[in-house]
Parts: structure tokens; sequence; C-alpha cells
């Protein structure tokens, strides 16, 4: 999806809709971590605040909650925090801890890449 100028309502306001309306398709499940801001801002081709604003909104209606450094995950309900087993929960934790921290060693790649490219050295005359 992309943003539309034809839409009355903020950029943001558009995101949180989009992305309310895939977790009711099932796209993402109960207690599935959302993709992180940098990736959400570059599949909608937004800014990472526009993002962080649709996904506060989330927050605020009870859609999505957040567990930082872990990321922002679907919201469970009673009924579906009961289908699991203790081992099952355990296992999406760490595995969701696994992907926070690639993301931020993503992050300080591309942060390491930025502050040291530098343009080629010219040969003297």
């Amino acid at each position: 999806m992309r943003v539309s100028k034809d839409d009355p309502r903020p950029p943001y306001a558009q995101l949180a809709e989009d992305l309310r309306r895939a977790i009711e398709r099932g796209k993402y499940s109960a207690g599935q971590r959302l993709p992180s801001v940098r990736e959400l801002a570059e599949q909608y081709d937004v800014s990472r605040n526009t993002i962080q604003r649709a996904l506060d909104t989330l927050k605020s209606e009870g859609v999505v909650e957040s567990h930082p450094p872990l990321g922002v995950f679907v919201r469970s309900t009673e009924a579906d925090a009961t289908r699991h087993s203790p081992e099952y929960l355990e296992i999406m934790r760490l595995l969701s801890s696994l992907q926070s921290s690639v993301d931020q060693l993503s992050d300080r790649v591309d942060a390491i890449e930025r502050g040291t490219r530098r343009p080629p050295a010219q040969p003297p005359r």
C-alpha cells in the first residue's frame, strides 16, 4: 500500500488503517511481532516518524502493544494466550529478541557505513 494523496486522512492514519486491516485478515496474528519501524518505513515508502505515529495510534486503540526492546506485537486476547504452550511462547519470545538484535545490528552497520564512506581519493597532480 502506498499513501494516497487523494485521501483526506493524514498518512499515519492511512497506514494505521492498513495495518489494522492486515491484522484483521490474519497477515499478522495475535502475539506476532510486526516488522520493525525501519522495515515498515521502507515497505510503505514513508518516514520512520510516520510509521511510529501509526503504531502509536494502534497502541492507543489496543490493537498492538510495545515490548521494548523486542518490538511491537499484535495484542493477544486471553483466548489466544491460552492456546499456546509455555514452551511455544518462550520460543516466540526468544525469536523476537533475536530479530530485534538483528535489526539493531543492521542499523549500527548502516550507521557505520554512512560514517565511513568517503569520496575516492584523487591522485596527486
